[in-house]
C-alpha cells in the first residue's frame, strides 16, 4: 500500500508525458516494495499558494505499512524534491509528509493487511 500523494497547482499541461509512471518507479524503488502495491496519485492544476505566493509549489503524502524513518524519510524528501524540481518546483516550496500506517488501518483485496496473506 506504499501509496504517493502529489498535489500542486502545476498545470497537467506542462508535466512530460510519463510523469506518473517516473513517479511510480521512483516510489517503488525508494519504498522497496513490489509493484503490484504502489499506488502514485498525481493532482496537478490544484489552487494552491505557498509562501503568500501561487508561484509553483506541492505538497506531498508518503503513505505506508513500515519504511517510514528518519533516515529513509531524509532519502525519500531527497528524491521526492528532485523529482518535483524536473517539473519546475522550487525545493523550498513543497512539504513533505510521512505517514506509517498499521497494518489492520489499510483495507486490500477484501480485508486488511493484518489479515492478508498472498496464498489465499
Amino acid at each position: 500500500m506504499p501509496t504517493l500523494q502529489i498535489f500542486t497547482n502545476v498545470p497537467k499541461s506542462s508535466l512530460p508525458d510519463g510523469f506518473v509512471g517516473k513517479c511510480s518507479d521512483i516510489w517503488m524503488e525508494l519504498i522497496g516494495k513490489p509493484k503490484k502495491f504502489i499506488l502514485v496519485h498525481v493532482l496537478p492544476d490544484q489552487m494552491m499558494s505557498f509562501a503568500g505566493t501561487q508561484e509553483p509549489c506541492a505538497f506531498v503524502n508518503c503513505i505506508s505499512i513500515g519504511k517510514i524513518g528518519k533516515e529513509e524519510n531524509k532519502c525519500y524528501t531527497e528524491k521526492i524534491t528532485e523529482l518535483l524540481g524536473s517539473i519546475g518546483v522550487a525545493k523550498d516550496r513543497m512539504y513533505v509528509s510521512f505517514s506509517d500506517v498499521a497494518r489492520q488501518d489499510v483495507g486490500y483485496d477484501g480485508t486488511t493487511f493484518a489479515f492478508w496473506s498472498p496464498s489465499k
